[in-house]
């Protein structure tokens, strides 16, 4: 009975296993294709274009 309990909870772990690796495909493929996209003269950040609070203390 024993081995029986060992053998299914390596099964369910197998599988759980590869549904992580589908699901971390997927996000992977996901922010590959929406992930941050940056220009030609490169990324722009907050400080260079001026926050909302710097704008308006000024």
């Amino acid at each position: 009975m024993v081995h029986a309990a060992r053998q299914s909870f390596a099964d369910g772990w197998q599988q759980a296993m590869w549904a992580g690796v589908a699901v971390m495909r997927a996000l992977f493929a996901y922010v590959l294709a929406h992930g941050p996209k940056t220009t030609a003269q490169g990324a722009t950040t907050a400080n260079e274009k001026g926050t909302t609070s710097e704008t308006l203390s000024t």
